[in-house]
C-alpha cells in the first residue's frame, strides 16, 4: 500500500498537468451583461470599450463609413472539445455613435433589451 500511494500521487499530479496544457483561451474575456447598459443612437464606441471591458477582437470599416465592431472570446478546456464562446457584433455610425446589435453568440439578453439594441439608426 505505501508503495501505491506515491505512485498514484504521481499519476494525479501528471493527470492536472495534462488537463492543466489542454486549457487555452481565444481573445479577451468580456462583460456580455453590459451590452445592455448601451443605447443606440447614444452610446459611443468608446462607450461599448468601457462597458465591455476592453477592445473588441475585430473593427471592419464599412464602405458607407460605418464600422463593425466585434467582441469575442473563446475558453477550450479540451482542444475543440469542450469549450465555451461567446461573440457579439455591434455597428458604430461614422461618428462612433452605436447604430445596431447586428448579432450575438451565445449571449443571454432579456427581449427588451435584444430589441433595444437592434434600434432603428439613421443608417438601417
Amino acid at each position: 500500500m505505501r508503495r501505491l500511494l506515491p505512485t498514484l500521487a504521481r499519476c494525479l499530479a501528471s493527470l492536472a498537468v495534462l488537463t492543466l496544457a489542454a486549457c487555452s483561451t481565444t481573445g479577451h474575456n468580456f462583460d456580455e451583461s453590459a451590452l445592455g447598459t448601451l443605447t443606440p443612437g447614444q452610446s459611443t464606441f468608446f462607450d461599448a470599450k468601457v462597458a465591455l471591458g476592453g477592445q473588441p477582437a475585430d473593427i471592419y470599416s464599412q464602405g458607407d463609413g460605418t464600422s463593425l465592431a466585434r467582441w469575442a472570446f473563446k475558453v477550450s478546456f479540451v482542444t475543440d472539445g469542450l469549450y465555451h464562446r461567446k461573440e457579439a457584433m455591434l455597428l458604430f455610425g461614422p461618428d462612433g455613435r452605436l447604430i445596431r446589435l447586428v448579432d450575438t453568440n451565445n449571449i443571454l439578453l432579456e427581449p427588451w433589451q435584444r430589441q433595444k439594441l437592434l434600434g432603428t439608426g439613421a443608417y438601417n
